[in-house]
């Protein structure tokens, strides 16, 4: 599986106290409880209001082989909350005049194409705005982690993308622009973004828990990552290429992303008040403010990441002073879930129950309701469950837990499902073929890797399938 790290979303959330804080603390710990006895949590949660602490409590292990939990000072890795620290380091740069907003990504990195090089600005990179997109999308990425040691390691991929629009067009997510953004920042100071960051934010607010890596590792003190969206014995996530590159790898602590939230808001150690405008007038967000008092008043922000074993939101009401900060080593999602569902209880509004993944609650239902019941009924039981079938991966986990088990008749029903959903899944085609094999099932085991091998000519699995046939 290649590393997604996902973008940084605005959640619209007005924090209004409502009730006795013993009262909201009672509903907050209610939720914690909750998400642990249906594990789809493990993390930490902070809550701050007018500066002062209103909840703070830590859930689930960090490290589940050695019995170690979360505590406050346990280390999350936060995922695409990184880019916000690649956007400071930048608009620093531009403070000084050591790079122009305005100038071309060409004047600093070469070999791009000239469409790109000559005419995507870093303004367009910071707006998501330069056509790019994700370099692990492109099709010969498949790096060794020993060959990843500074951003501009990625530089070989991202040349080989095809802008997906007219650079400033529009604004589209892009990965990808922020590696060149943080390649620009390392070409620029002669160091790597590591020692860059390290020097430009982390020393000056002191944020002592927090690092960058360019590759996943079990550190000391730092929270191990768990694939919990997966069926089955609870796998971690050190075996993933999960590389980052200014678009993603830096790991925190609640309290030390508090510091950088006190900052941005309070003081100018890292950006003036004008470039803090600029850090929050993104066109990915819903409004534009005119001025930092403005914002101040009235602003709000919520930045999220996540990754296989990764999940992080930090967001503020300015309106209200408060700032929700939840870190997870759960996957993708589970921080999001956490959030919006502790934004309710702040309102005083009702909360949905907190559900499984959805490919535990496919796998639930294949192993207790069996296999017809499934092919009659799962579209009806996701509907009324709340769940979307948007990514194919939710039943890949599935159906890959149910081969491993060797449950030849659930396993065909999933994959049956997933073949009608996602009929382009090449990998899909190849699981139903195994599926089939289980139970000797020869003839429709054939159809399915030739239709593997008619998706993706040359397909590897599928040709030594058929060989073997």
């Amino acid at each position: 599986m290649q590393t997604k790290l996902f973008p940084v979303f605005l959640f619209s959330f007005i924090l209004s106290f409502a009730g006795a804080q013993g009262s909201v603390n009672a509903r907050l710990d209610t939720l914690l409880d909750e998400a642990v006895a249906k594990d789809v949590f493990s993390g930490n949660v902070l809550v701050v209001q007018d500066g002062q602490v209103l909840f703070q409590k830590s859930v689930g292990m960090a490290d589940y082989e050695n019995a170690r939990p979360n505590t406050a000072d346990t280390k999350f890795s936060i995922g695409s909350i990184t880019k916000i620290f690649t956007k400071i380091m930048v608009l620093q740069l531009a403070a000084e005049g050591k790079i122009g907003l305005d100038d071309k990504m060409g004047k600093y990195l070469s070999d791009f194409r000239a469409g790109l090089a000559d005419h995507v600005t870093i303004q367009f990179l910071l707006d998501h705005q330069s056509g790019l997109g994700q370099y692990y999308d492109v099709p010969s990425y498949n790096p060794e982690e020993t060959e990843i040691r500074s951003a501009a390691d990625f530089l070989p991929w991202i040349r080989q993308e095809e802008p997906a629009f007219e650079p400033g067009a529009r604004a589209e997510y892009s990965n990808s622009g922020y590696v060149v953004l943080a390649a620009i920042i390392e070409k620029v100071e002669g160091k790597n973004y590591a020692e860059v960051l390290k020097t430009r934010i982390l020393d000056k607010i002191g944020m002592d828990a927090t690092g960058f890596l360019y590759r996943m590792k079990n550190l000391p003190g730092k929270a191990v990552g768990y694939l919990s969206n997966i069926p089955g014995p609870i796998q971690d996530n050190l075996g993933f290429s999960l590389l980052g590159g200014g678009d993603g790898g830096i790991y925190s602590t609640a309290d030390d992303l508090l510091k950088l939230d006190a900052s941005l808001a309070d003081d100018n150690r890292l950006l003036a008040d004008p470039d803090k405008l600029r850090l929050f007038n993104d066109p990915l967000f819903s409004r534009q403010f005119t001025s930092w008092p403005e914002f101040r008043r009235e602003g709000r922000y919520a930045l999220a990441g996540g990754a296989p074993g990764v999940s992080a939101v930090m967001g503020r009401s300015n309106e209200q002073n408060r700032t929700v900060i939840v870190l997870s080593n759960y996957d993708e999602g589970s921080a999001e879930a956490l959030f919006q569902r502790i934004g309710a209880i702040l309102n005083n509004q009702k909360n949905r129950p907190l559900q499984p993944s959805p490919s535990k609650f496919i796998y639930s239902i294949l192993t207790t309701k069996g296999a017809a019941y499934f092919t009659d009924n799962i579209s009806r039981e996701l509907r009324e469950n709340g769940y979307e079938l948007n990514d194919d991966m939710v039943l890949l986990y599935a159906g890959e837990a149910l081969l491993s088990e060797k449950k030849a008749e659930e396993a065909i029903a999933l994959y049956r499902f997933y073949t009608a959903q996602f009929p382009r899944i090449v990998v899909a085609w190849n699981d139903l073929g195994d599926a089939y094999l289980l139970k000797n099932d020869r003839e429709n085991a054939k159809k399915c890797f030739l239709k593997a091998l008619e998706l993706r000519p040359g397909n590897a699995r599928a040709k030594e399938n058929l060989e073997k046939l």
